[in-house]
């Protein structure tokens, strides 16, 4: 399902409709994927009334609700990917979390840190700035981007592996906004594929393999479409009408 700026600009303001499907998907996935307790029913929950149900850990707690809040940060920004924009999604993920108290938000990590049972050499602390920057100007350099520079990206940004707690989920934001950006059919990497993942992800970054990684991209793509078929006529009449708006904008520029 590919969606536009434009159009994820314009289904927020509408209630219980595509935009809400979209952010408990993309959000149940990828904070399950990284441990967390709340289900979809709870995080539902949570996003219509603010309320938090069921038996949880404290971070959990904070970070899904941070997690709420900057799924529409992500959708809104209009700038280009840059470092900054990565250290302030970081910074509001881990708002108020042990992470935050020991002063491990919202910067890059400050200890060798390695990923449980994977036999990577991950970027040192001293390594991280210079990596993450030459890897968002590669990005930046390049104008269109399609499904095999996204999983490279991802690749590489979960090797750096740049923050001490949290990459997992800021570089799946970073798919979200990649995926807007550039008119490719929205990536959320279903729990049902999360083995299929991180072995997906492992290759990519041990040798170099990306189409394994594009495979399971793939599927989460179909798996995401077949949920939210259902919505595919809301967008063609969301077209209509925003094409209606330009119109009428741009009829009254000429009038004036």
């Amino acid at each position: 399902m590919i969606i536009t700026k434009k159009q994820f600009q314009y289904i927020k303001n509408i209630p219980n409709s595509l935009y809400n499907s979209l952010k408990v998907e993309f959000l149940f996935h990828s904070n399950h994927i990284e441990g967390s307790t709340f289900s979809k029913a709870n995080l539902q929950r949570l996003i219509d009334k603010m309320i938090v149900e069921g038996n949880h850990q404290l971070n959990d707690v904070l970070e899904t609700k941070n997690s709420v809040e900057l799924y529409d940060r992500v959708v809104d920004t209009e700038e280009e990917l840059n470092k900054f924009l990565i250290l302030d999604w970081h910074r509001k993920l881990k708002k108020g979390t042990t992470d935050d108290e020991l002063g491990l938000s919202g910067g890059w990590k400050k200890y060798e840190n390695e990923i449980s049972g994977i036999d990577l050499h991950l970027a040192s602390p001293l390594e991280v700035d210079s990596f993450v920057t030459n890897l968002i100007y590669d990005w930046n350099s390049k104008q269109n981007h399609d499904l095999i520079d996204i999983a490279r990206f991802h690749a590489q940004f979960e090797k750096i592996h740049p923050f001490q707690d949290g990459n997992g989920r800021i570089g799946r934001y970073i798919i979200l906004k990649q995926c807007i950006d550039h008119g490719v059919d929205l990536i959320a990497i279903d729990e049902e594929y999360d083995k299929e993942y991180r072995s997906a992800l492992y290759l990519a970054q041990k040798n170099d393999d990306l189409q394994p990684l594009v495979d399971c991209f793939k599927k989460c793509q179909e798996r995401l479409d077949q949920k939210l078929n259902r919505y595919q006529e809301m967008l063609k009449q969301i077209d209509e009408d925003l094409s209606k708006t330009e119109n009428c904008v741009n009829a009254r520029i000429r009038v004036r």
